[in-house]
């Protein structure tokens, strides 16, 4: 009798329920140990033939210690916890969802854009504040109305023209926006091709009146946008963030709205996950900044997609096969497949 497939998932991403019905129609073993440093993980998942993992370390030193790991799943669109290389070495393919999320990210963004354009949720806080008395309504009129300008021909800068940033492109353009993009790993003629012209970053922060961040998180991204670039911009901009926390400067950010630099900013994401932030952060003090707690990548849809492909490659490893979605396809010989 062929021995139980274990899979550790070092982060809390499917149901008791789920993976106990997983279990079942692969003929293996799916453990939840959330884990936060490498020694837990070492512990959790040293002899597992699989893990999932959600932003925890998967350093060189906690891939030497699986000894029996043929798979590692990445449940998120950045892996940049993981050190790919020595998975690599070692013989275990890193795979992760994909696109399943490209299109709710991409409508997320566009979502932040107009909240901020119409000013959406200051109007909505003014209104719960009774503030919309008498004719003249003033509060909403003379004070967070001004200024407010059409969408139609304004600038979107999307910083990162990967899948999700060519979503946010496409979306842009259909709204009669002027699209620019910045990615130094993507050639002109797609962008071209994208309807959306190719500049440096520094031109794009100047004339953009919305800066889209779509770039992925590595070390070249770390503090991209920081006091220096946030001068470039223009005080009636703002700045929309749905990649990683990591590609803003948040001690620039707030300097930078408390001196007026920039109109306001959007962000799904903060330098400060996967904890979050609570009620007293710096960032919440401004009426101008929106913040959605890491949920652009969600729908109905995309949860069901999301879950699928977790299962997909565990199955795929299980046949023997080449699990989707690889970030590291380069490995011909996993590590003891069965």
């Amino acid at each position: 009798m062929n021995k139980i497939f274990k899979v550790v998932l070092t982060s809390r991403v499917i149901t008791h329920e789920e993976a106990e019905s997983w279990g079942k129609d692969l003929n293996a073993e799916f453990i939840t140990v959330p884990c936060h440093s490498e020694d837990e993980i070492i512990t959790a998942a040293r002899d597992a033939d699989a893990v999932v993992t959600l932003m925890q370390p998967y350093t060189g030193r906690v891939i030497d210690q699986l000894i029996n790991c043929k798979l590692i799943y990445n449940a998120g669109t950045g892996f940049d916890t993981i050190d790919i290389h020595a998975a690599t070495k070692r013989g275990i393919f890193v795979a992760y969802p994909g696109d399943y999320c490209m299109e709710e990210v991409a409508e997320h963004a566009i979502a932040l854009l107009f909240a901020c354009a119409r000013k959406i949720t200051r109007l909505d806080r003014a209104i719960r504040m009774g503030k919309w008395v008498g004719f003249e309504k003033r509060e909403l009129r003379n004070k967070i109305l001004p200024p407010v300008f059409r969408i139609k021909g304004s600038t979107m800068g999307v910083v990162g023209f990967g899948r999700i940033g060519r979503a946010t492109a496409v979306r842009g353009n259909a709204l009669g926006m002027k699209v620019v993009a910045y990615d130094p790993h993507v050639d002109i003629e797609i962008l071209t091709e994208s309807g959306v012209a190719g500049v440096d970053l520094e031109s794009l922060l100047k004339l953009s009146d919305f800066v889209v961040l779509q770039a992925a998180s590595s070390k070249e991204t770390v503090h991209l946008i920081g006091m220096e670039q946030f001068k470039l911009m223009k005080p009636t901009a703002y700045i929309i963030n749905t990649a990683r926390g990591s590609i803003i400067d948040q001690e620039a950010l707030v300097t930078a709205l408390s001196q007026g630099l920039v109109a306001g900013a959007a962000l799904d994401v903060v330098a400060e996950e996967p904890d979050g932030i609570g009620a007293d952060h710096p960032l919440l003090q401004f009426d101008n900044v929106i913040i959605t707690g890491h949920s652009a990548y969600y729908s109905e849809e995309s949860s069901a997609k999301y879950k699928r492909r977790i299962f997909e490659a565990v199955q795929s490893i299980i046949n023997g096969k080449k699990p989707e979605w690889l970030i590291n396809p380069d490995v011909s010989c996993p590590n003891r497949i069965r």
